[in-house]
């Protein structure tokens, strides 16, 4: 085994009922919230709400859709002055990927409080001088993305032609606290479990085949994995069952503890581009890539294919067979025919030359 290090400095809390419980746990401080479109008309959010009481600052929601640039910029103009307020307040981000993703930028404040300065942070491997660092906590509300364990946020910079993708990815970003309560998913209709499941169900599969993978890391994208494949049926049938939820919660954080430490692969460096050219959900972006890049990784090293052929029981490329007979069953028959793409392979090629297709274990197969 080679050496390898582990580095998470998020204190983490799971469990149902525990968001109400954060609330008690902040002791009295001064909190601004920013929550996904609508929280509060969800009783577990407003329950969180009603607990902050006196200690909220503000509670801020972000309108659904990508987390921009141009979003946080605009949002920084209230979220800013409310956390000057007070000096030690914390920064609580309640929803998705894109509300977290954005709270991981805000929770930093410059002096002079504009707004342009926000891109600073994209280069900058040290806080910058003169910023303030507020504290902050991730709640999140679905079972996929994995932000509030990791160091990085996605942010797209629409006011290019085209459009591009973005990563806010510092060592210093990690949030300080996550709490994940599997009450919060309940809030997700139908299309956002499924997705986000997809979501996190990559996350381990990029694990497997990613060059930085590490026995802990696959361990932990193996079970979350299994979990994933067993539950997801179930919880698309019954969306209020409890256990389903804890299950696929705990399953997304499993997967985001083990990509924290490997980022994602392959499937990631091609999923940007259908997100914005064909406006596809991440998570349905990421898994109608996933048949292709198991095929370009299986056969090519023993620990992968050992590690593939544990998340089904079933050799790799019988594995592969199952893994599609799956989407059928939870009603993801997205296909890249279906969505018009025929140049999969000047794709594939492209995107192995991309940081995070460099991480990908596995090579293009003809036919």
């Amino acid at each position: 085994m080679k050496p390898y290090g582990w580095n998470l400095p998020v204190a983490l809390q799971f469990g149902l009922g525990i968001a109400e419980r954060a609330a008690q746990s902040l002791q009295g401080r001064r909190v601004v919230v920013v929550a996904y479109a609508g929280a509060t008309g969800h009783e577990c959010a407003a329950r969180l709400s009603r607990e902050l009481c006196d200690s909220l600052i503000d509670w801020i929601e972000v309108p659904n859709g990508l987390s921009t640039m141009a979003l946080g910029r605009t949002l920084a103009l209230r979220v800013w002055p409310a956390l000057a307020r007070d000096p030690q307040s914390v920064l609580l981000g309640l929803g998705g990927g894109s509300v977290m993703d954005v709270a991981k930028w805000l929770r930093f404040r410059p002096e002079d409080g504009d707004p342009k300065g926000l891109d600073l942070l994209l280069e900058s491997s040290i806080q910058p001088v003169g910023w303030r660092k507020h504290e902050l906590w991730l709640l999140p509300t679905t079972a996929g993305t994995g932000s509030e364990v990791t160091r990085w946020s996605t942010l797209w910079d629409t006011d290019t032609v085209p459009a591009s993708k973005r990563s806010f990815d510092q060592p210093y970003a990690y949030a300080d606290h996550a709490v994940v309560d599997p009450l919060l998913s309940l809030t997700c209709p139908q299309s956002v479990l499924l997705h986000s499941a997809l979501d996190a169900f990559g996350h381990c599969l990029e694990v497997l085949w990613n060059r930085h993978r590490n026995p802990t890391s696959v361990m932990l994208a193996v079970d979350s994995a299994r979990r994933i494949v067993r539950t997801l049926p179930e919880a698309l049938r019954q969306p209020q069952d409890l256990r389903c939820r804890t299950d696929l919660s705990h399953a997304a954080l499993q997967a985001g503890m083990a990509f924290s430490q490997t980022r994602t692969a392959i499937a990631h460096a091609l999923s940007y581009s259908l997100t914005l050219d064909h406006d596809l959900a991440h998570g349905a972006a990421v898994a109608v890539w996933l048949p292709l890049a198991w095929r370009m990784a299986m056969g090519r090293s023993v620990e992968v294919d050992t590690s593939l052929q544990a998340v089904w029981g079933l050799p790799p490329l019988a594995g592969l067979d199952r893994m599609q007979g799956w989407f059928h069953d939870i009603g993801f028959d997205l296909s890249l025919g279906h969505l018009g793409v025929t140049d999969v392979r000047q794709r594939v090629q492209a995107a192995l030359s991309h940081e995070r297709g460099r991480n990908f274990e596995g090579a293009w197969v003809d036919g």
